[in-house]
């Protein structure tokens, strides 16, 4: 049986199969397939277990451990089943027990991880000049970015309490951010690079504070300790308005999709931008900058 991360972070096991016709589930569920796996090994006969994957990947939400009254192992999934040897099961254990850590794509050469200092975690540089940046500030440059891509000429001022930066495009071929008194100007040829700097350093960033809950028995409980912190900050954050309930379950919900154990590795980075900008775009003013000093703590280690 082989064993593959795949490109979208999920994995992949199967045998005598090039593509998609294997074996599916998250990255997060490995060690409990792995579990699941050895006890197959350790059961001499008539045995089945159902795990109920707890990630959308693959073709179907359950994979089935079996073994019957003369032996016979099985694994089943994804409407592909195998028929294994009892070492070939206890050896796949062994490998999901054991996976390299999923690789972030590098950021691009203008933006660079930092040390986190007061939030500031992530510089954008080109020219010699740099402009250090918040997590969330990231993700909301992205967005405008991007939006200006199509654009003869753009100009906004991101305003997060008094901090200001300004992403603009002045023609087709010139591009600028401009905050703390510093400038720093991208081509046309260097733009698209740095969306995507910017999108990998925000995973980047992500995936330490991932990594930071470790893989262990206990990590599931670490992430809803971290949890409860975002539901009680957000809780103070929105007081006595009416509709706080509604927009801290929003907050917490978004943020198990950030954080969670299960979650696909590209997938957060896209989240968390998609969070900064209904924050940034739809919430009132006056919960920006609070939600996003928020966001610039729980998401950063």
């Amino acid at each position: 049986m082989y064993i593959k991360i795949r490109s979208d972070g999920s994995l992949g096991i199967g045998r005598g199969t090039e593509g998609s016709a294997e074996i599916t589930m998250g990255y997060g569920e490995a060690h409990m397939v792995a579990a699941a796996l050895e006890k197959l090994a350790q059961t001499a006969r008539s045995y089945k277990q159902e795990y109920l994957k707890t990630t959308g990947v693959g073709g179907g939400n359950k994979i089935i451990f079996e073994r019957s009254d003369d032996g016979t192992i099985t694994i089943s999934g994804d409407r592909q089943t195998y028929i294994c040897t009892e070492a070939e099961v206890r050896q796949l254990s062994e490998k999901l027990k054991h996976l390299p850590p999923v690789e972030v794509a590098p950021p691009s050469d203008y933006v660079k991880k930092i040390t986190p200092s007061e939030g500031l975690c992530l510089v954008v540089t080109n020219g010699g000049n740099s402009i250090k940046i918040r997590l969330p500030e990231a993700a909301i440059i992205k967005t405008a970015i991007k939006s200006s891509i199509d654009s003869r000429f753009f100009d906004e001022v991101i305003a997060v309490g008094q901090r200001k930066l300004t992403v603009s495009r002045s023609s087709d071929l010139k591009w600028q951010l401009d905050g703390d008194g510093t400038t720093v100007r991208f081509t046309a040829y260097e733009i698209e690079a740095l969306v995507a700097g910017l999108h990998n350093g925000i995973l980047d960033v992500l995936m330490d504070v991932v990594k930071s809950f470790g893989a262990d028995d206990v990590s599931d409980i670490r992430v809803k300790s971290q949890l409860k912190r975002i539901e009680q900050d957000a809780m103070n954050i929105f007081g006595e308005d009416k509709s706080a309930k509604g927009l801290v379950r929003d907050i917490t919900k978004r943020a198990k999709k950030i954080i969670g154990i299960d979650e696909l590795a590209d997938e957060r980075a896209d989240k968390f931008i998609e969070m900064c900008n209904h924050v940034y775009a739809k919430m009132n003013t006056t919960y920006i900058e609070p939600l996003f000093d928020l966001f610039s703590k729980v998401y950063v280690v």
